[in-house]
């Protein structure tokens, strides 16, 4: 038995969760009670079936927890071991030594007596992984959690709504701008409200040199896109930068609250993403293009110094990155060529998980029947311009140059047919990219045409939905932390993609499928599943905790690596992490291990040889 200090061990307790919510007189009896021990590499201290007789509290050394031969945990330095095997009365799993360990022994009876004396200790070690996640999170985050993602519409500043009729003057409706120090006015006309800017008036007075008593009513836009009081600040930002407009109008239940201009929000928001979208719709030449696209890891890492979540900044991110592409193609593809193909993002980008730039994943769908004779050298050189612009070249060509991903509509449904029907290892691959596909420019008529016939090919074809889903399963993951990661070799890292964030996106784009749902978005098919009762609420709410922290891990280490002027990729470093960050990383690989039971489960797995 180890001899230390009383004073020493209640201080050690005190800041431990959940035992730092304790009153001071029941540290004090806890700490008297604890009893500090010394274990060797290899002593099993608990084993699977037994039931325990203490909780441990680990003062420094490594213990690992196994499911039969299996190791699914490590824990270390002040972590504590095995509270929900003293809640049930028996332990599920087995746990032994892996480096030599001290710790502090707090016998049953007094941990039990400690929960049913303050509900707050049940309540903690009966959390399911995703509020565990959600509360160390929040613990880590809470001083850089500035206003910037909390903040909703209301905090900034809403100009007044100032309305006029819809037969008000050119003239008039200009000085009522001047008296109430707003560019835009709210016109009504009979039940329909519409708005009228400045830009309006001087378009209508100095281009089309109209009469200034003209009424503003045939001027104003009556198609309102509007948002309301209470909704996120960050949203307002994305929808502006989706529409391409500078205003929105903001709703208090039915009434109209007044007019959010885009200038007071980003003196809010105080980040430079505004000035690339505007760069991006004014861009003339590639090359002020280029410009543009290069800053975009510039708004990464601004949004995620303030605190940004990451989903939030892979919308915005998709969003500028479509407008990149579209303004690109408008750039070199003449009108007729754009009216008859649907220029598409594909993976992650059609998924708008994207957070920096990798490869080029993007397919054009020609209209059957049209030709274009220069099309090889137009889709290379939106290709070659790509790469200039910090897009890599797709190691799968899987790119709008290679004549495979750039063909009429009957062409895919024929390339559908070989994938569903005939499946091979490497149309899997294909398909789950095609998949997810999005329209990004050009008739989006024809990318719906096609996957009209990819779900009629699956509806016949029940099959293959098992045969898809293996892949969920195909990589090991990388559970536990420090000693028990499972890095690459040749390297101290680990793909945090391939082992983490992968299982999850392929596991519910093949449920996702199974269902015919029209959502790409990962985030978004979780939810849609769950409402379909496929998904338990409180599971659903685990794998978006988990891949939505996995997906911030990923972005941190690409960042760190942009810093230092290394290749972005999917591998990240476990030293890199603080003690808090390795419990989350273990939680949620906890998680993916849960799902790929599910897949299996669900999609018969065991059964497909």
């Amino acid at each position: 038995m180890i001899k230390l200090d009383y004073l020493d061990q209640k201080a050690f307790l005190a800041r431990l969760p959940p035992f730092n919510q304790l009153p001071d007189a029941e540290l004090d009896w806890l700490a008297e009670a604890l009893r500090a021990e010394h274990f060797p590499t290899g002593e099993v201290l608990l084993n699977a079936g037994e039931v325990p007789a203490c909780l441990y509290i680990i003062m420094d050394g490594a213990v690992q927890e196994l499911d039969g031969e299996t190791a699914i945990s490590l824990y270390t330095a002040e972590d504590t071991f095995d509270a929900r095997a003293l809640l049930e009365g028996i332990s599920k799993t087995t746990f032994v030594v892996t480096e030599p360990v001290r710790c502090f022994l707090l016998p049953r009876p007094l941990f039990l007596h400690a929960v049913q004396a303050h509900p707050a200790l049940a309540v903690f070690y009966n959390q399911k992984i995703s509020q565990r996640l959600a509360l160390l999170r929040a613990t880590e985050d809470r001083q850089e959690m500035a206003g910037f993602t909390v903040a909703k519409i209301r905090d900034a500043y809403i100009h007044a709504p100032v309305l006029v009729g819809s037969d008000t003057s050119i003239h008039a409706a200009a000085l009522a701008m001047k008296t109430h120090k707003t560019n835009s006015l709210l016109v009504q006309r009979g039940e329909d409200t519409g708005i009228v800017t400045a830009t309006d008036l001087r378009e209508a007075a100095i281009v089309q040199r109209q009469t200034l008593d003209a009424p503003v009513g045939p001027l104003a836009s009556y198609d309102l896109i509007g948002m309301d009081l209470d909704d996120f600040l960050f949203n307002a930002l994305l929808r502006m930068t989706r529409h391409n407009i500078n205003r929105l109008v903001i709703r208090d239940g039915p009434a109209i609250h007044g007019i959010l201009e885009q200038i007071d929000l980003l003196s809010y928001l105080s980040n430079h993403s505004h000035l690339i979208a505007l760069q991006i719709e004014r861009a003339e030449s590639r090359e002020e293009l280029q410009w543009a696209s290069r800053e975009l890891v510039n708004v990464v890492r601004d949004l995620h110094d303030k605190g940004t979540k990451i989903r939030y900044i892979m919308q915005l991110v998709s969003e500028l990155n479509k407008k990149v592409l579209r303004k690109l193609f408008e750039l070199l593809a003449p009108p007729e060529l754009r009216d008859n193909v649907c220029l598409l993002v594909l993976g992650s980008e059609g998924r708008e998980e994207q957070v920096l730039k990798t490869d080029q994943d993007n397919a054009l769908i020609l209209r059957d029947g049209f030709t274009y004779p220069e099309l090889a050298q137009l889709t290379g050189e939106f290709t070659d311009s790509l790469i200039e612009f910090g897009y890599p070249r797709c190691p799968g060509n899987i790119m709008v140059s290679n004549p495979a991903w750039s063909k009429a509509v009957t062409a895919f449904k024929d390339d559908l047919f070989q994938w569903i029907v005939h499946p091979t290892h490497e149309s899997f691959l294909q398909f789950a990219i095609f998949c997810d596909a999005r329209a990004v420019a050009g008739d989006e008529n024809l990318l719906r045409h096609v996957k009209d016939r990819m779900y009629r090919l699956l509806g016949d074809h029940s099959s293959f939905f098992g045969q898809f889903a293996k892949s969920t399963v195909a990589f090991e993951t990388p559970l536990g932390f420090f000693t028990n990661f499972v890095l690459e070799k040749n390297r101290n890292e680990l793909d945090i993609k391939k082992g983490g964030i992968f299982p999850i996106v392929h596991g519910i784009r093949s449920l996702a499928l199974e269902y015919r749902l029209p959502q790409t978005n990962t985030v978004d098919r979780i939810n849609a599943l769950n409402q379909r009762n496929l998904l338990q609420a409180s599971f659903s709410a685990e794998l978006i905790e988990a891949f939505t922290y996995l997906s911030t891990l990923r972005a941190e280490a690409g960042l760190r690596k942009t810093a230092q002027g290394l290749p972005q990729d999917n591998y990240l470093n476990p030293m890199d992490l603080n003690k808090l960050e390795r419990e989350l990383l273990r939680d949620s690989f906890k998680i993916v291990n849960e799902f790929k039971k599910f897949i299996t489960y669900h999609f018969k797995l065991g059964m497909i040889s």
